[in-house]
């Protein structure tokens, strides 16, 4: 008998598992830059200038990488702002409303179901 997961606990698994990439990543991207800094340092004879020059092209890269993940991990929800200006497109009505203009989209969340529920009750 397998165990059965609801919706949450699956997406908090699929979160948990791209978040334990994090620190290899960061420290991969880390240490390739510094590598690549020693390669060049040796060809061009600049002891300490591309290694400093990419450690910190590493270091942007493995900030970069975090962000990308924490991102993919934990999707903006609806109803949140995101950074920036507030967009508007335009007057809205209600989706019973005579008015002209575009209706307001009025979404349904349904509750929490077993993944494993085909029967979509």
């Amino acid at each position: 008998m397998s165990p059965r997961l609801t919706k949450n606990a699956g997406e908090a698994l699929r979160a948990a598992g791209a978040l334990s990439t994090v620190g290899l990543s960061f420290v991969l991207a880390l240490a390739i830059g510094f590598w690549l800094g020693t390669v060049f340092d040796r060809w061009f004879g600049t002891k300490p200038l591309f290694t400093i020059v990419m450690f910190f092209a590493g270091l942007a890269a493995g900030v970069l990488n975090v962000y990308r993940i924490v991102s993919q991990a934990y999707p903006p929800t609806r109803g949140t702002q995101s950074a920036g200006p507030a967009r508007s497109t335009g007057p809205t009505r209600s989706a019973d409303s005579t008015e002209p203009g575009p209706a307001r989209s009025t979404s349904y969340d349904p509750p929490d179901r077993d993944l494993y529920d085909d029967s979509g009750r």
